[in-house]
């Protein structure tokens, strides 16, 4: 987490830093271009005046005096002096710090007058070790008596100044920035990582036990909707962690009863102790049937397990569904006389070709109907319904019993459900054969619901593709 959050700070300065710096130079060139084209625009315009003053003169064949070029020079803010075509000064004065060691600026001042080719011409002095960048101006006298060439001088000192002062300024800036940033940083990775650490905290206590932890991270971001997906993950394997510990007091308190059974009534025929006609027989049958029970709920533990693994062996065959339910009907009639119920069939149709297993169909048709025996009130009937569809046979099984709590509907299909307690004891069942009975009816390509009727009972209806 920490390397999160350091990460995400990092790159926000970084990003800052970047931005600050890139915004520095930019407005540190703008400024001096902005300042330099200013210069060499005024000086254009003061230049093109101060020809207009000097032309007569040399026209005249004379040549204007130091202090006329001094008084030029002021008004134009930038030192002036005349050469001719041959590069000679012949009025005013050059730069002080102008010689011609210099960058050998004469010789650049006299290829200026000599190849001048008719319009003015403005070049930067670059900026040597002992002279400061400047802004030369070179304009042509057309009226003198030979060709000549008026320069004007404009150093650029004050543009450095300004640039340096606005650096200055973009360095303090940037610190202030540099330290705002961080301290923005901090609050949003802060904001960022909180969330994920309460959720890494509610999963770590999660894994050691803690089936209550929850995360407080359910904003209305990504990392709230990953709060909001561990809060249901974690409600959802708390349900199935409580439901298997059901599961296993359930199968404990099944598979004891009979055990407890077997146990005692051996050790009443190993002890003598069945002396009466008849007596050790039914205690054998007895045995025999408790064994049955064992038998069964270990198949439908092995049929749930290969089911949720998906390795449970589904042959499908051609099926008359109308035939197949009068033989499980007859099947069922010693337990249906046994509770006094009647089972009613309501075959809609003379012939109902499915496709399905035969061995999966009978564990459906007799699960759904123990189910409902179990049930339903003495002397009542379930009704058992089959019926055609475009390309589905739809089959019905309902009872007159209490029904199912309405609490309970979403859950009955829920692998390790059972509802409540002490009624699904009190009618027996280890609560598998409904999560058998819908994935055996997925498995063979239907569907299965259920829903109370109007009046009691329980509705369950599934369906299965015909045969084509």
């Amino acid at each position: 987490m920490r390397s999160i959050f350091n990460r995400l700070l990092l790159s926000h300065i970084i990003v800052m830093l970047v931005s600050f710096i890139a915004l520095g130079l930019m407005m540190s060139y703008l400024v001096r271009s902005y300042v330099v084209d200013s210069k060499r625009q005024d000086l254009l315009t003061k230049g093109t005046a101060a020809v207009a003053m000097v032309n007569p003169i040399l026209a005249s064949g004379k040549v204007p005096t130091d202090i006329f070029l001094q008084s030029m020079s002021d008004m134009a803010g930038a030192t002036l002096w005349i050469m001719d075509e041959d590069g000679d000064l012949i009025a005013g004065h050059m730069p002080e710090r102008w010689t011609p060691r210099q960058l050998g600026s004469i010789n650049e001042l006299r290829e200026i007058a000599t190849q001048y080719s008719g319009t003015a011409q403005i070049f930067m002095r670059p900026n040597r070790a002992h002279a400061d960048p400047a802004i030369v101006l070179a304009l042509p006298i057309p009226a003198a008596a030979q060709a000549s060439t008026l320069f004007m001088y404009v150093p650029l000192t004050g543009v450095t100044k300004i640039s340096d002062a606005v650096e200055t300024l973009l360095l303090y800036a940037l610190l202030v920035g540099v330290i705002i940033a961080i301290l923005f940083g901090l609050i949003l990775s802060r904001s960022l990582t909180r969330p994920v650490a309460d959720i890494s905290r509610a999963a770590a206590a999660f894994a050691k036990g803690d089936y209550s932890s929850r995360t407080t991270a359910t904003g209305g971001d990504e990392i709230g909707d990953l709060g909001r997906t561990f809060n249901s993950m974690a409600d959802d394997l708390a349900k199935t962690e409580q439901n298997r510990r059901d599961f296993l007091a359930n199968v404990t308190h099944e598979l004891k009863t009979p055990i407890t059974s077997i146990q005692a009534l051996a050790e009443a025929i190993l002890d003598g102790l069945a002396t009466q006609p008849g007596q050790q027989q039914r205690y054998l049958n007895t045995i025999v049937g408790e064994c049955g029970r064992i038998e069964r709920m270990v198949h439908d533990l092995l049929d749930l397990s290969q089911l949720e693994a998906g390795e449970l062996s589904i042959h499908l065959e051609t099926l008359d569904a109308v035939a197949f339910i009068r033989n499980i009907a007859a099947r069922q009639s010693p337990l249906l006389t046994e509770k006094k119920l009647a089972l009613e069939l309501d075959l809609l149709v003379p012939e109902l070709p499915i496709h399905a297993d035969f061995d999966r169909l009978a564990q459906i048709l007799d699960n759904l109907i123990t189910n409902a025996v179990r049930h339903a009130p003495a002397s009542s009937t379930i009704r058992l319904t089959a019926q055609k569809h475009a390309s589905t046979a739809e089959f019905v099984i309902s009872d007159q019993g209490p029904g199912i709590p309405e609490s309970d509907l979403p859950h009955i299909w829920e692998r390790f459900y059972r509802g409540d307690k002490s009624r699904a004891r009190a009618y027996g069942g280890a609560g598998l054969g409904l999560p058998i009975v819908k994935k055996l009816v997925q498995a063979m390509g239907g569907e299965i619901g259920v829903t109370n009727g109007q009046d009691s009972g329980a509705i369950f209806t599934f369906t299965l593709p015909l045969a084509k």
